[in-house]
């Protein structure tokens, strides 16, 4: 027991909300974590992502984030940090959202952008994920009130129903921002959506993790490619082979409908 609050699903997602995101490609959803739960899982997530970051390049740690290397892994996630990212709360409204049964933790990061740290390229998170199904969500989390010149995520609209396409394309779709967000609330956006983010012009490091969720019973593609396709292979993936079902030690179920809790724990032996 880590003394910490239990993350247990406390708002269903709405089959509005569930619209939404089928339309645009994202949703922002608000106060999914309360004040005092961020408050109590924000020091064990700030103490591993900043020694994560350690192994950053110069340029990575003023994006935020590596786009070729998974640093963060429930293998030596300290107790606490594992069960925020796996917390059934998160997994419910992902499973609900995608309409489907299960969901299972794909991967998950700390974007910690630096004051001054500099725009977040148009990209799509498939493209770095070798995964068959596109019933993929990324959760974006800040671990603190995040302001508009913080650098807030921007999302190219319906551009999910058009599968992989070249950051180019954003410009042909409505832009939507999600402007200022406060700590615990939780913005989510479809594998395919093309998405942004813009450069911190304050002078504060802005906080926030992001969770890879994904349907149970996808399967593990190829991972050549992009560089961090082939470290989820090797990392998350491991042992796993192109057609295996993607359920490695390290992809554990974080929500079911029915049937027998998750096992966050085997994914520490």
């Amino acid at each position: 027991m880590t003394g910490l609050p239990e993350l247990h699903p406390r708002r269903a997602s709405t089959e509005a909300e569930a619209e939404v995101l089928r339309a645009t490609g994202h949703v922002l959803l608000r106060d999914v974590f309360s004040p005092e739960e961020i408050a109590a899982y924000r020091p064990a997530l700030r103490d591993y992502i900043l020694d994560k970051r350690e192994r950053l390049t110069e340029g990575e740690r003023n994006l935020g984030a590596s786009p070729e290397n998974t640093l963060f892994s429930l293998g030596d996630a300290p107790r606490s940090v594992a069960d925020f990212v796996t917390a059934p709360r998160l997994g419910a409204i992902a499973a609900r959202l995608l309409g489907v049964d299960a969901v299972r933790i794909l991967h998950f990061c700390g974007f910690f952008k630096p004051g001054g740290g500099p725009p977040t390229p148009w990209h799509q998170d498939l493209t770095f994920i070798p995964l068959d199904s596109d019933r993929a969500l990324s959760a974006w989390i800040p671990l603190m009130d995040v302001t508009s010149e913080m650098g807030g995520l921007v999302f190219a609209e319906g551009s999910h129903h058009q599968g992989h396409q070249e950051s180019s394309a954003a410009s042909r779709f409505r832009l939507a921002r999600n402007g200022p967000m406060k700590a615990g609330d939780l913005s989510l956006h479809m594998g395919w959506t093309l998405h942004a983010a813009g450069g911190n012009t304050s002078t504060v490091m802005r906080e926030a993790v992001a969770v890879c969720l994904y349907a149970d019973g996808a399967r593990v593609t190829s991972g050549d490619g992009l560089p961090f396709r082939r470290s989820l292979m090797t990392s998350y993936f491991a042992g796993l082979r192109p057609g295996d079902v993607a359920a490695g030690p390290m992809n554990p179920v974080v929500f079911r409908r029915s049937g027998p809790p998750a096992d966050t724990e085997g994914a520490r032996r």
